[in-house]
């Protein structure tokens, strides 16, 4: 196991994730260009929807979830902008990392790689969890290709993940094949009803911890108050009530710190909301973007 596998355990346990990861990209319209994009730490999987030379709204997926997890807002953007999904390395997915991304840096750099090889400036990044707390530390180390900064329910960047959330994690991890595993990957994405498509992307979550080997230098450190003083673009935050973080805790900690940041809470919504609110969701990046320059 390692990165001569892409990460995956083994090629069979590729192979099957990959079979459930197609399932769920099905979702999604057909890309108009599918890209692997060369990066010092491997090639990223890029889905571009819409053409080239249109006002670029990059999506950065929550942990273990992929570009998969993107079909609404895939299906609700691109006639206004020209949407790119990346698959990041480290994770499960189409992507193919050949060296280790030592520390967050490291991933910021990642991301910035593709969008110096996609030639795009001006970039409205989108980041739900895990991919929100990326999103976070792209704007603060690589941030001059940037121009608006979208954080979805964001891991551990404006508060603390909840215990609850780090006992499914562990569960997740050392018994990704068990009904406790199972019940703890529910939880997570809002327990979905039964055969829907949240409840299939909760499928391809939990697949990613059976088939691919343990995350390595992906440690979420809370971001620290001075650091978020220190970005200096737009930046709009999401908040589900029902969700992985006290997000209350989190309005608050905006409000002291960063009090110029725009954020929203969904009460009802759980850590899936680019899912369950996908019009509304969508409207805000749309309404975002158009006031700081891009979109139709």
């Amino acid at each position: 196991m390692g990165l001569a596998d892409g990460g995956f355990k083994n090629a069979h346990e590729r192979q099957q994730y990959m079979a459930v990861y197609n399932e769920v990209r099905a979702l999604t319209p057909r890309p108009d260009v599918e890209l692997d994009v060369p990066t010092d730490f491997g090639d990223v999987r890029v889905y571009q929807h819409g053409p080239e030379g249109g006002t670029p709204v990059v999506l950065i997926h929550g942990f273990f979830l992929t570009s998969a997890m993107w079909w609404e807002q895939i299906t609700g953007l691109t006639g206004d902008f020209t949407v790119y999904a990346l698959d990041m390395l480290g994770q499960p997915g189409a992507s193919a990392q050949t060296k280790t991304m030592a520390n967050p840096a490291d991933c910021a750099r990642s991301i910035d790689s593709v969008l110096q090889v996609l030639n795009l400036r001006s970039v409205h990044l989108v980041g739900h969890s895990y991919g929100g707390w990326l999103a976070t530390h792209t704007a603060a180390v690589v941030p001059s290709r940037l121009r608006t900064l979208t954080l979805i329910d964001p891991a551990h960047t404006v508060t603390r993940l909840s215990p609850q959330f780090w006992r499914s994690l562990a569960l997740l991890m050392t018994r990704p094949r068990s009904s406790a595993a199972e019940r703890a990957a529910a939880w997570v994405t809002g327990q979905p009803e039964p055969g829907s498509p949240i409840d299939l992307l909760t499928r391809l979550f939990r697949a990613g911890f059976a088939a691919f080997g343990p995350p390595r230098h992906t440690a979420l450190l809370l971001f620290a108050s001075d650091r978020l003083l220190r970005l200096h673009l737009p930046v709009q935050v999401f908040l589900a009530g029902n969700t992985i973080h006290d997000s209350g805790r989190a309005i608050s900690r905006m409000r002291s710190v960063v009090p110029a940041w725009r954020h929203r809470l969904w009460p009802h919504a759980s850590h899936c909301l680019p899912a369950e609110a996908p019009d509304e969701v969508n409207a805000c990046i749309r309404n975002f973007a158009h006031e700081h320059g891009g979109g139709a």
